[in-house]
């Protein structure tokens, strides 16, 4: 914001008010559109004017920053006899007390009141006083710097929202703090996140790693029982490790969670895009600016734009042009899948029904994957009951184009089945 003199501030807090008058029913931000200031300025100024039965002129200058109320000194007999009361009024209370409780005493301290000495009414001022004595010890947290991975290996991928109509996705390398790619939808869901992250893949290469949260459109529901949805099928077949952070755990992905809002609020929010494809554009061009231009106050920057600290990049893998789409069989190596036999001895993983047997109908069994025979172990109690080989598996390599058809109608199918959760819900 240009510097500006105290009349010619005068003269946008005018305007400012008269905005006001003239449209009531205007919102902050469309104040600070039209007056081209902060939405803090404008709610400082509203928040001032808003009590005021006349405004006049003076109720359109500055005010002076000088302390309104009086500046007390403590005294020294005060102090001392705070400390005092934390230790002695340990026996009283039978525990360590705090700052409220020593308060009530203070004011009951006949000495302090015939001297006639100021007396603390604040507890945080008492809480500071027994914290510089050492009567609280403090907690010093070192913060500890993430280990940075070789650039361009290992990616941060997430959302963001500015409207209930405009959704965006971001990912972010977490070794350079390069804004890798961001894209822009009316929605995503479970095949139009398959898609973009495809999509991410044609243009930018392939790293090794690609970290992203529990969201149901990128694992699947939790009734799934953490067998391999569409995208992590799909990653696995392009040599990609999913890589998913723990639930509720949004410190994991620290790059792309400060992108996000660095997105919200340097490119969409000041130029409030009308549409998806609009908010996609902006986005664009802010990539551009903010891996060229922006200084990036991280560590791997260095108070430099992520490509002028990182001139030199290492080349990435192309899509290939086939893939195996059985490579999620030897990641699932020796995981378990718990299900309850239905009533006709069987049993559902994904898709696929498996046979079992009536005899055990109602009990709770273990599926676990060999990926060397390419089947289920079916356990019970302990005990091997059953072999079954995995069905749905193709033993070929397929062209990607192919495989992205294939990955993209399951994907399909993962979101018409949260609609219609959401809309049993709803209902």
């Amino acid at each position: 914001m240009m510097t500006l003199t105290e009349a010619e501030w005068e003269y946008e807090r005018i305007k400012l008010y008269h905005l006001i008058r003239e449209h009531p029913d205007w919102s902050v931000r469309q104040l600070q559109q039209a007056t081209g200031h902060s939405e803090t300025w404008v709610k400082k100024w509203k928040r001032r004017w808003r009590d005021l039965s006349e405004v006049r002129a003076e109720h359109f200058q500055s005010q002076s920053r000088s302390p309104k109320t009086p500046v007390h000194v403590l005294d020294p007999a005060v102090r001392e006899t705070i400390l005092t009361m934390r230790d002695q009024l340990i026996h009283t209370y039978e525990r360590v007390i705090g700052a409220r409780t020593i308060r009530y005493h203070l004011h009951q301290d006949k000495v302090l009141q015939k001297l006639n000495l100021w007396i603390p009414l604040s507890s945080s001022t008492i809480w500071k006083i027994l914290k510089d004595a050492g009567r609280i010890p403090v907690q010093v947290r070192e913060h500890q710097a993430l280990e940075r991975p070789d650039p361009m290996q290992h990616w941060e991928f997430d959302f963001g929202q500015i409207r209930s109509d405009i959704e965006f996705l971001s990912v972010v390398d977490r070794g350079t703090s390069i804004l890798v790619d961001t894209q822009a939808e009316t929605h995503y869901n479970a095949e139009t996140a398959l898609l973009a992250i495809a999509t991410l893949f044609v243009f930018n290469g392939l790293p090794q790693k690609l970290r992203f949260d529990r969201d149901p459109r990128l694992v699947g529901s939790w009734a799934q029982d953490e067998y391999p949805s569409p995208l992590k099928r799909f990653l696995l077949a392009l040599g990609v490790v999913p890589d998913i952070t723990p639930p509720r755990k949004p410190t994991e992905k620290p790059f792309v969670e400060r992108s996000i809002r660095t997105l919200k609020y340097e490119a969409l929010y000041p130029r409030s895009p009308k549409s998806a494809e609009q908010a996609a554009e902006y986005l664009g061009e802010y990539r551009y600016f903010y891996n060229h231009n922006r200084m990036n106050q991280s560590l791997a920057c260095r108070d430099q734009p992520p490509y002028v600290a990182f001139p030199v990049l290492p080349t990435m893998p192309f899509v290939p042009e086939e893939v195996n789409p059985d490579a999620w069989v030897s990641a699932y190596d020796g995981f378990q899948f718990q299900r309850r036999v239905a009533r006709n001895g069987s049993v559902s993983i994904d898709k696929e029904s498996y046979y079992i047997s009536q005899a055990y109908a109602g009990q709770k069994i273990v599926l676990r994957l060999n990926a060397f025979e390419q089947a289920f172990k079916v356990i019970h109690r302990g005990q091997l009951i059953r072999t079954c080989e995995i069905r749905g598996l193709y033993n070929r390599r397929l062209p990607f184009g192919d495989y992205l058809k294939i990955m993209a109608e399951e994907a399909r199918t993962i979101a018409r089945r949260q609609q219609l959760v959401n809309l049993r819900i709803s209902a």
